[in-house]
């Protein structure tokens, strides 16, 4: 039966490949059984996704190319090896997350039980509204700005916090005017991602990101994000929307261009994350998402599962000679990460 089973699952997975294949080849003006033949070779290798395969342009890249591109499924391998599991909750849990990183964190944050009519007031001075965000939910699931600025704001806040169940609420923060002029409406974020190993820690593939619609950046749900010079701060590509694979030069909203864009307080961004992340080095691989106000950068979150799509998006492979990143994640498999000038602008060794 078990046999039986997994030759099924065999046939039926080929049948999605070729599918898959035809789709592609089609849309790129390509052979469909050469396109396949490709497909399966990646999945023997790294078992890449069909959204993975198309997002880093896998077919079009040299053999050389192709074995350096990280999959969901090699970061997760990753994750097996290096991860001390007791230690996940601190960042899964925001309060826990609030109170560990507090140093960073820059902003008033309560447990949501905890919240009273003052307690909100008091939250919302200054800027007349406050965050809410279920405690240990990812991907933005949840996550609303209440505005507090009379009483029926304040009665319909305090009605949706405790139907919400645990969580926290925050300050909102005032990003700096840079970020204000490129989306005055969402606090735009900047996504760093951190990989530790018994050969050390790396900080790489600063990720801008701008909420596209709604009134929070979240690359999952609503946002375009733009790679940034992890040594200068200055965005480096145009803005793309993960969800849609289309590319912006311009934010929509505002008309301001992403590409060449400086961003603030970089300096200060990279000291606060050098002394944060080893705090985290338990955990092998983290996203971590920074806020910059005008004085300076506050830690927002961080992800223990974190997206992973802007740093390897075809379009922007030129700023690493079209090769991927994982060589980062080789430790896995006993190889140390040797910058030989590709990840020059992305990849910076913290210890």
């Amino acid at each position: 039966m078990g046999q039986t089973n997994s030759f099924t699952r065999l046939i039926n997975s080929r049948k999605h490949i070729r599918l898959y294949a035809r789709e592609y080849a089609e849309e790129h003006g390509l052979n469909a059984s050469e396109v396949e033949k490709d497909i399966i070779q990646a999945k023997k290798y790294n078992h890449i996704s069909f959204g993975e395969y198309a997002w880093t342009g896998f077919y079009d890249l040299t053999q050389e190319q192709k074995k350096t591109v990280s999959t969901l499924w090699s970061r997760m391998e990753f994750r097996k090896k290096f991860t001390d599991r007791r230690y996940i909750g601190m960042l899964m849990n925001k309060y826990i997350f609030s109170k560990v990183f507090d140093e960073f964190y820059g902003r008033k944050c309560v447990q949501a039980s905890d919240v009273t009519e003052d307690g909100l007031k008091e939250l919302a001075e200054g800027t007349g509204k406050v965050v809410y965000k279920p405690n240990c939910k990812g991907m933005g699931k949840g996550v609303r700005v209440l505005p507090v600025t009379c009483a029926e704001d304040i009665k319909d806040a305090l009605d949706h916090i405790r139907n919400g169940g645990n969580g926290i609420i925050e300050e909102y923060i005032c990003q700096d005017d840079v970020l204000s002029e490129l989306n005055p409406s969402a606090v735009s974020v900047v996504r760093f991602y951190s990989v530790t190993s018994p050969y050390g820690t790396h900080l790489f593939a600063p990720v801008l990101t701008s909420a596209l619609h709604k009134d929070i950046a979240n690359g999952c749900q609503d946002a375009l994000t733009a790679v940034v010079d992890i040594r200068t701060g200055k965005v480096l590509t145009d803005a793309v929307d993960q969800n849609k694979m289309e590319e912006y030069t311009v934010h929509p909203m505002t008309g301001v261009a992403f590409k060449g864009l400086q961003l603030n307080h970089w300096d200060k961004t990279l000291e606060m994350l050098k002394r944060a992340v080893p705090l985290g080095k338990k955990i092998s691989n983290i996203g971590w998402d920074v806020a910059i106000t005008k004085d300076g950068p506050v830690l927002i979150e961080a992800n223990t599962i974190p997206g992973f799509n802007t740093a390897q998006y075809a379009g922007y492979g030129w700023i690493t000679d079209g090769y991927g990143y994982q060589p980062l994640f080789d430790a896995v498999n006993d190889i140390p990460f040797a910058d030989d000038g590709r990840y020059e602008r992305v990849v910076m060794r913290l210890e």
